[in-house]
């Protein structure tokens, strides 16, 4: 019999101030309600750089990143941004993400960032990053903490090294949306364009608390 290593990861998850935090610094900037398909279709990309056609998974998308309790009825996901500011009312969307993001419901906007094939398959156009900036941004870059920490603000975090820090929320969203960074985490290729490191200042220093099951 040998002995085996005993696991001694902790699970950490995010904190609700923070999570607060992120809703609140996205909802002060304009972006196109169309950016959120964006970042799913990139997240079905293999190679920004050669962009070939996918098929997109809206529903799976909305429950992983997406769902949100104490909504309206019938309006299970939740964005914190619209492309007019100060409007929450908009920020709640219906479980119906296929329909809203059908290729015959989209209008000049999103079409500036996106190929659709007669079939119906999706296509990002080659330096997709700059134009989503352009049309969907409105030249204005995402604190890229901001928006990692919204979206995988309901995942938990293993680590047998300590505390997990904003680095690490920042990779694992760049990872999972096929954005490219450099070895310090710097955002490159697309995710250079469209994000930012610069944020507003975080309301405590440890972003993560241990969860005790």
């Amino acid at each position: 019999m040998t002995d085996e290593p005993v696991s001694t990861a902790q699970t950490y998850v995010l904190r609700t101030d923070v999570v607060r935090w992120a809703i609140d610094a996205l909802t002060k900037q304009r972006i196109h309600p169309f950016f959120l398909a964006y970042l799913h279709l990139h997240s079905l990309t293999p190679d920004e750089d050669n962009p070939t056609p996918v098929a997109p998974l809206w529903k799976a998308f909305g429950r992983r990143y997406l769902s949100m309790p104490g909504g309206p009825v019938n309006k299970p996901y939740y964005r914190p941004f619209f492309n007019e500011v100060s409007k929450p009312g908009r920020y709640w969307m219906n479980q119906n993400l296929a329909g809203s993001w059908a290729p015959g419901s989209l209008r000049d906007v999103p079409l500036t960032v996106v190929d659709i094939s007669s079939e119906g398959a999706f296509t990002l156009k080659r330096e997709s990053g700059k134009l989503a900036l352009e049309n969907l941004l409105y030249g204005a870059p995402i604190p890229v903490l901001a928006l990692s920490v919204f979206m995988l603000r309901n995942f938990g975090f293993k680590s047998d090294n300590g505390m997990p820090v904003g680095r690490d929320v920042e990779a694992l969203f760049l990872l999972d949306f096929k954005f490219r960074h450099a070895s310090d985490g710097t955002p490159v290729g697309d995710a250079a364009s469209i994000f930012t490191t610069r944020h507003p200042t975080l309301p405590v220093s440890d972003i993560f608390v241990a969860h005790n099951k």
